[in-house]
């Protein structure tokens, strides 16, 4: 999924100058209980983030992976059912017409 959102176009050094910036200005306004307690949540906030970031690749990984083993012959036979069913279908309403 794609964003608008500029963080996201920021260069390595933007990140790490606007987190500094960031930082000060919430160390010179928050008790150390509030940073404590700020610096927490961001820190499990970012471990669910890169937990699920992990799940969802390595899902796609595994995917990929199972359709890289599909055989032509798999493809094939594949083709083949869905033609028996489209047979199958026409033939049914070739009797539901006739009658």
């Amino acid at each position: 999924m794609e964003s608008n959102i500029p963080f996201f176009e920021l260069d390595p050094n933007e990140l790490a100058i606007l987190a500094t910036l960031i930082t000060v200005a919430l160390e010179e306004t928050l008790t150390s209980e509030q940073l404590n307690v700020l610096g927490n949540f961001l820190a499990a906030l970012g471990a669910l983030l890169l937990t699920v970031a992990a799940q969802e690749e390595a899902l796609r990984v595994k995917k990929e992976k199972e359709n890289k083993e599909k055989t032509p012959e798999d493809d094939v036979q594949k083709q083949i059912k869905d033609l028996q069913e489209q047979i199958h279908q026409i033939s049914n309403n070739h009797l539901l017409i006739g009658k």
